[in-house]
């Protein structure tokens, strides 16, 4: 399986684009290593998944996860 995640789901905070422009970072490598904003990710069945950001207070629906290769695809 991997995880397709929608980097325009949520706003990234600013530091972020601090730190990669002044270290000369790559996208894909502040993704990997920072989460660029994303502090804890929960995994859950699509049907449960209205029911949690109902429950978690500032939730976001970031991505799924979906067939395919093994990974992660920035979307």
């Amino acid at each position: 399986c991997r995880a397709v995640i929608e980097t325009s789901s949520w706003q990234t905070p600013v530091i972020f684009s601090y730190l990669q422009e002044r270290g000369g970072v790559l996208t894909e490598e502040m993704y990997r290593v920072f989460n660029m904003g994303i502090g804890l990710v929960i995994i859950v069945p699509p049907t449960d998944s209205e029911k949690i950001l109902q429950i978690a207070n500032k939730s976001v629906l970031i991505g799924q996860i979906e067939h395919g290769p093994k990974g992660v695809e920035l979307a």
